[in-house]
């Protein structure tokens, strides 16, 4: 038997865990021309509640064999709040904390945003972002897909998870940000041009630093979820 590891992965939350699987279109499309895979092959189905189904790909649907539970998610859960950058910093973001293990990333603007958002088309940004998370779940081995949310500003955000940790870049912040709290992380990146002087005052003591560098926003939030989620497999 082949180890699951090594096995396409498709996410179908909600999927039985016996008999006959129904897949999307775009699922079917993936396994048949871009994966290559014919009748036969043995794939991996993962339902989106920490469970993958071993499954017979038959061309159109797919019958499950067997339930396993891979050990892939991180033991504690990371929401990263996140600031929008310009450009495809985004993805890059949602992408890369995806595979480090990310939970959940809640979005927001700040006074030094450049990125606005048209309002009729916040979801479908929204959707692009879930792909391109999906893949990176189903490329990384996990288990379970990250959520998103969106909220107006650093206020709301706050509100919303006052026991967050912001990285900040003023001077003399004498809180370094560790993992030593396992269970439930929040952290905050803020925008490009830093958080504005109102939003300093703001964050008071929420205030952590992850050293004396100055990092792109991109590689900010990497190195914050990173060092919450090292060591906690």
């Amino acid at each position: 038997m082949r180890p699951s590891r090594s096995l396409p992965r498709i996410f179908i939350p909600g999927a039985p865990t016996e008999g006959t699987i129904e897949l999307p279109k775009a699922e079917i499309d993936k396994l048949r021309k871009v994966l290559r895979l014919g009748a036969g092959a043995e794939i991996a189905i993962l339902p989106n509640d920490g469970s993958l189904i071993r499954a017979i790909f038959d061309g159109h649907d797919a019958e499950a064999t067997a339930v396993e539970f891979p050990k892939t998610e991180p033991l504690v859960h990371v929401t990263l709040g996140q600031s929008l950058p310009k450009g495809e910093k985004l993805d890059e973001i949602v992408r890369a904390g995806t595979e480090i293990g990310v939970s959940h990333f809640v979005l927001f603007s700040t006074d030094r945003t450049v990125v606005k958002w048209d309002a009729g088309k916040k979801m479908d940004r929204i959707r692009r972002l879930e792909t391109i998370a999906r893949e990176a779940a189903e490329v990384s081995y996990r288990t379970r897909l990250p959520e998103f949310t969106l909220v107006n500003d650093l206020k709301e955000f706050l509100t919303k998870f006052p026991e967050a940790d912001v990285l900040s870049e003023v001077e003399g912040v004498g809180r370094r940000l560790t993992r030593t709290r396992l269970g439930r992380r929040v952290i905050a990146i803020g925008p490009e041009g830093g958080w504005a002087p109102r939003e300093v005052e703001m964050i008071g003591d929420l205030a952590v630093t992850i050293g004396p560098r100055v990092l792109r926003v991109e590689h900010a939030a990497m190195v914050a979820a990173g060092l919450l989620l090292a060591e906690t497999d």
